[in-house]
C-alpha cells in the first residue's frame, strides 16, 4: 500500500465515493421497493473496490483496474437502466401499466451517480499515476 499522491489516484478515490454512494443507494432502493438485483449490486461493487485497489496499491497488474472498474460500473449501469424501464413507462406515461413501484427520483439519482463515477474513473484511466513519464 502507497500513499495517494498523484491526480488520477485521487480522482480514483472520488470513483470509490461516488460508487460507494451508488452502491448504498442502489441497496436502498433494491430493497424498499422490490427491485433489488444481485449482478447490478455486484457490479458496483467490483467497481468500487477496482478504483480503491488502482488508487492504494502500487503493483504492475493494478494499472488496469481503474479501466476494469468504468467497465464493471458501466454494465451494472445499464443492467439497472434496462431493470427499470417499468418505473420510466408508467411514470412518464401516467400509467400504472407494468406495475412499477417507487418514482423516477430515485432511479435518475442512482443514474448520475453511475454517470459521474463512471466519468471519474475514465479521466483517472487518462492521467498518469505517478506523476511522471514512464
Amino acid at each position: 500500500m502507497s500513499k495517494v499522491k498523484s491526480f488520477s489516484a485521487k480522482s480514483s478515490l472520488v470513483g470509490v465515493v461516488l460508487s460507494a454512494a451508488a452502491l448504498i443507494g442502489f441497496t436502498v432502493y433494491g430493497m424498499v421497493y422490490d427491485y433489488f438485483d444481485t449482478v447490478v449490486f455486484l457490479t458496483l461493487a467490483l467497481g468500487m473496490v477496482g478504483m480503491a485497489a488502482y488508487a492504494l496499491v502500487d503493483r504492475a497488474w493494478s494499472e488496469l483496474l481503474n479501466l476494469a472498474a468504468v467497465a464493471c460500473i458501466t454494465f451494472g449501469m445499464g443492467l439497472f437502466f434496462l431493470n427499470s424501464y417499468p418505473v420510466w413507462a408508467d411514470r412518464l406515461n401516467n400509467i400504472s401499466m407494468y406495475g412499477s413501484r417507487g418514482t423516477l427520483v430515485p432511479v435518475i439519482t442512482l443514474l448520475v451517480l453511475m454517470v459521474a463515477a463512471i466519468v471519474v474513473g475514465i479521466v483517472s484511466c487518462f492521467t498518469q499515476k505517478e506523476g511522471k513519464a514512464k
